[in-house]
């Protein structure tokens, strides 16, 4: 029996899309290891809330992400605990300790990505935090037994910047959120919220190109974009740079429930994905598969995730985006991934990595 210890400290939706993704694959993981001890790393509030089954321990470890503290006590507690194997659904791994891995890895932005613009930080804890954050990435891609990702796309990425072995990098598609599809309007979706939109769903970082979409809104005259994020510095700047009339037409919700997304996703004329560099795309394949047309930076992961059911534009370029929301269709769409799915591949990469052991 081998001892596995799964790091799901950023279950939880208040996590954005890290969160929804370790909270859908984790529930299904649990089940789909027989014959393991498995031993679960969880913060508050869900130490107390989350039932794992029988035969599944809980170590509550309220460690805060990407801090030294966390790479001081995760080896003593995976020493204490005797595990054999680590699963982490980040790529934060314990530098410190020896045990054999199998890592997550959602994309390298953050190593394409630099500059003040990336962060909340201030200059000094950036440059820390930077160094930290390609120390860990190294360690996570060279010691891990098995790395997976969410695309193709990123597994090149990992290939060419780090030279890795590909037969170790394991592709697994991401899915949809079914709930979504029980939407409805709440509190925190405007009612005077305009009747035709044009939506944006992500992170407010400069690889997400928003300054594009902006631009692009200026020159549709009449267009509103109701865009679903956290307020940063950098999206404080670009509305601050718009004229008046435009920054009108821009509405910012930065805290709404899965039930009030679904809604935006059903009511938007499109779903606009503009970004640079991307892991896998998830906000676009919800749109798809409630029906609303995607237009889509062209960049290889969005064409391998969307294939022909999207309508690209160079995201270089305004004018084409223009052009491509014109040009928007609605075409037809299936996917037939499911979360338990991807717990499925994600449990037989663990399996055979356990049984290397």
């Amino acid at each position: 029996m081998v001892t596995i210890g799964i790091d799901a400290r950023f279950y939880g939706t208040e996590h954005t899309g890290l969160g929804r993704y370790t909270k859908n694959v984790l529930l299904h993981l649990v089940k789909l290891l027989p014959g393991h001890k498995l031993v679960i790393f969880l913060r508050d509030p869900y130490y107390d809330s989350l039932k794992l089954g029988r035969g599944v321990k809980k170590i509550r470890s309220n460690l805060s992400h990407y801090s030294a503290r966390e790479q001081l006590v995760l080896p003593r507690l995976i020493s204490q605990h005797k595990i054999d194997l680590w699963f982490s659904f980040h790529f934060i791994i314990p530098i410190f300790s020896g045990v054999k891995k199998v890592t997550v890895i959602h994309d390298l932005i953050k190593t394409f990505s630099t500059g003040s613009d990336t962060t909340t930080r201030s200059p000094w804890l950036y440059r820390l935090k930077r160094w930290g954050y390609n120390l860990v990435m190294k360690k996570a891609v060279r010691d891990s037994l098995s790395i997976i990702v969410p695309s193709n796309s990123v597994k090149n990425d990992i290939l060419s910047y780090f030279n890795e072995r590909p037969e170790k990098i394991y592709p697994i598609w991401e899915a949809p959120d079914l709930s979504l599809q029980s939407f409805k309007k709440a509190k925190g979706v405007p009612a005077k919220l305009p009747k035709e939109f044009l939506l944006y769903v992500g992170n407010a970082y400069p690889h997400k190109n928003l300054a594009i979409l902006l631009q692009a809104l200026h020159s549709m005259k009449t267009k509103h974009l109701v865009i679903v994020a956290s307020m940063t510095p950098y999206l404080t700047k670009l509305m601050h740079n718009l004229d008046p009339k435009t920054r009108k037409r821009v509405h910012i919700l930065s805290s709404i429930t899965d039930q009030e997304l679904g809604y935006l996703y059903k009511h938007a004329s499109a779903l606009i994905a503009p970004s640079l560099m991307e892991g896998f795309g998830l906000p676009g394949l919800e749109a798809l598969v409630m029906g609303t047309p995607v237009v889509a930076s062209d960049i290889p992961v969005f064409r391998e995730v969307y294939g022909s059911s999207a309508t690209y534009f160079d995201p270089s370029s305004a004018k084409d985006l223009v052009r491509a929301v014109g040009a928007r269709s609605s075409l037809p769409f299936s996917y037939s991934r499911t979360w338990e799915t991807v717990a499925s591949d994600i449990a037989e990469v663990i399996r055979e990595s356990c049984a290397s052991l």
